[in-house]
């Protein structure tokens, strides 16, 4: 998983039938604050069914664990999910991690 923003919202008038009903997300992934780290935030549209708001931190699961959050189990092989909000962070402790 990893960790980014929702910036907006996706609307189309017309979605194959796997997307219909779903609300899709417009993500921006949180870049990364190590010193030396390249400032480079990819944007990923991905599947949101925690309703979740412009400027809410979330976790975004990707490829097999994007369709086990839709659909979770063995046979979920015809989900069409490459990219799924997991989780809606409600805050995150960076200080808490003891190396």
């Amino acid at each position: 998983m990893k960790r980014g923003v929702l910036v907006g919202e996706i609307w189309a008038s017309r979605k194959v039938a796997g997307l219909q009903g779903k609300s899709l997300k417009l993500v921006i992934e949180t870049p990364s604050s190590e010193p030396g780290a390249v400032l480079y935030a990819p944007l990923t549209v991905a599947i949101d069914t925690l309703d979740g708001r412009a400027g809410q931190p979330v976790l975004v699961a990707y490829g097999s664990g994007a369709r086990n959050v839709l659909s979770p189990g063995p046979d979920n092989r015809s989900v069409l999910a490459d990219a799924a909000v997991a989780v809606l962070l409600d805050s995150v402790d960076s200080t808490s991690h003891k190396g």
